[in-house]
């Protein structure tokens, strides 16, 4: 379970990018954001005492999306699709990278 504060930012967030998409939308601005699940950084390694393999495979445990670990590139990757012409079209959406975890704990 998450602390309160975690959880009342997180919402913060998906409630912000809605509201500027509105705002934000008139001038041709689109706004969006990217949640990653949990990327093994420094701070992850420490925390957990594990090695890189070892965070991917600790959170890959959390995720629905099997046979598939989580690095830097995926959450690029998703970034990089929504700073493009591809997504032109696309505001207001909370893009969601992490392999069907937020749903399994939902």
């Amino acid at each position: 379970m998450f602390a309160h504060t975690y959880t009342a930012s997180k919402h913060a967030q998906e409630g912000l990018v809605k509201n500027l998409c509105v705002e934000l939308g008139q001038y041709g601005i689109r706004v969006n954001a990217v949640s990653p699940a949990d990327v093994p950084t420094p701070m992850a390694m420490k925390a957990l005492g594990l090695d890189r393999k070892g965070v991917q495979e600790f959170y890959a445990q959390k995720s629905a999306l099997k046979g598939l670990l989580l690095d830097e590139n995926d959450i690029a990757e998703a970034a990089l699709y929504l700073a493009s012409d591809e997504s032109q079209f696309v505001s207001g959406l909370n893009l969601i990278v992490d392999g069907g975890y937020n749903l399994r704990s939902a």
